[in-house]
């Protein structure tokens, strides 16, 4: 065992020894540096499986907040007291949309190999590529105005009914009363 501690110290002795520590170090730093980048297969694997639709005013999610608003409506409608309401509800964004993907593996004795593609249907000629999921986005408020809105008794009701609905805090309901102009 000495004999070998004995060899290495030789080794890194002098200026040969310092210039082949340095050059190990600038090498072990060069593989630390180059290993953090993705290869290109790992960066477009990881668009795929984010590939998503979204704009910030998508039919999908503009539906989506006309039927929440016409539900609160017929529900706050049938409440005692309330009389006509009228329901604004926002959104925290837009709804996306996930596409099907097909996943290919392969397995082989020093490496494992996936492929993900998407999957595309054909309609009427058009090609397009297959929805899996539709994430619709948070409601993150409500305004609601009733004609009884000035009573204290009906804006706990109504902030308490629209809360529980929706699934978000009082604080982010407001209740008023409607007006004639």
């Amino acid at each position: 065992m000495k004999e070998y501690v004995e060899k290495i110290k030789k080794i890194f002795q002098g200026e040969k020894g310092l210039r082949l520590i340095v050059i190990l170090g600038l090498t072990g730093m060069a593989l630390i540096l180059f290993s953090s980048f993705p290869s290109k297969k790992e960066s477009q694997k990881q668009q795929n499986k984010t590939a998503v639709f979204s704009a910030d005013n998508s039919p999908a999610a503009d539906q989506y907040r006309i039927s929440l608003e016409k539900r609160l409506t017929e529900l706050l409608s049938k409440m005692d007291g309330i009389g006509k309401a009228e329901v604004m509800i926002t959104l925290s964004g837009s709804a996306e949309q996930i596409y099907a993907e097909e996943v290919r593996s392969s397995k082989s004795d020093h490496s494992d190999q996936k492929e993900a593609t998407y999957v595309i249907t054909k309609s009427g000629g058009n090609e397009s590529a297959l929805v899996s999921e539709t994430r619709y986005p948070a409601v993150i408020g409500a305004v609601i105005l009733c004609s009884s809105g000035d009573r204290a008794v009906i804006r706990e009701k109504v902030s308490r009914a629209v809360s529980t609905a929706l699934g978000i805090p009082a604080s982010s309901v407001f209740v008023g009363k409607s007006g004639t102009y």
